[in-house]
């Protein structure tokens, strides 16, 4: 297995709104990207980041990252997902001590950051 560059969730000044309701972002070794639902008639710019998520089978099972989210203003929710440059399936490794643990339903595993800034919600990608 190879790792590639380290990623986090990405800054709100990153953030792109590239048409009403569609933002993107550049990673290090990849892209984000965010869809809000339902019709988005106008332009609403990401006012501040909730949390990210990523999610595992069992305690020893490999990390699957979710999403980052972040609050578009009144009850409106982004969730930003990473798509690595070669388009691959990819598992992460979550990196220092903002992510904590949380058991879920069926014995997933959560491994959730918040109360925090996106930047120090740190994983690498592996291959």
């Amino acid at each position: 297995m190879t790792s590639q560059a380290a990623e986090n969730c990405p800054t709100v000044a990153k953030i792109e709104q590239v048409s009403p309701g569609v933002y993107r972002a550049s990673g290090n070794d990849g892209e984000w990207t965010g869809v809000l639902q339902g019709v988005v008639k106008k332009k609403m710019p990401v006012q501040s980041f909730e949390l990210a998520i990523a999610i595992q089978e069992s305690a020893d099972a490999p990390q699957m990252l979710q999403y980052c989210t972040y609050n578009i203003g009144g009850r409106e929710m982004l969730d930003m997902r990473f798509t690595a440059k070669n388009n691959k399936d990819f598992t992460v490794k979550t990196a220092g001590s903002t992510w904590k643990k949380e058991n879920g339903f069926l014995g997933l595993v959560y491994n959730v950051c918040e109360k925090t800034s996106p930047e120090n919600c740190k994983f690498t990608v592996v291959k």
